[in-house]
């Protein structure tokens, strides 16, 4: 299994979550990589995309997001669990405070 540079991930991140939320709905991407609370590899995504306030939009789109990026990191032989959050401008300013996953 391959581990992808930070960098490829933010720039898989940010590609997906322009296909999926709408080109310019993206203002910031952060993943972090560590293991799901069954150990496996993961790979947590953060996305600031202020555009979706109601929950019921975010959790569609944070599932989509899901499913294109296990798409993206299978197709490089990259077998990390995607876990995303849809964060909007005030939960991405807390989230940045508390540190990493």
């Amino acid at each position: 299994m391959n581990q992808l540079a930070d960098t490829d991930l933010v720039e898989i991140g940010r590609n997906v979550a322009q296909h999926v939320a709408g080109a310019g709905t993206v203002e910031r991407v952060k993943v972090s990589a560590g293991q799901d609370s069954t150990d496996r590899p993961a790979y947590f995504f953060s996305f600031l995309i202020d555009r979706y306030r109601d929950g019921e939009r975010a959790g569609l789109i944070r599932i989509r997001l899901e499913q294109k990026l296990r798409d993206e990191l299978m197709a490089r032989d990259d077998g990390h669990h995607p876990i995303v959050q849809v964060l909007n401008r005030a939960d991405w300013e807390q989230h940045e405070g508390a540190g990493p996953h």
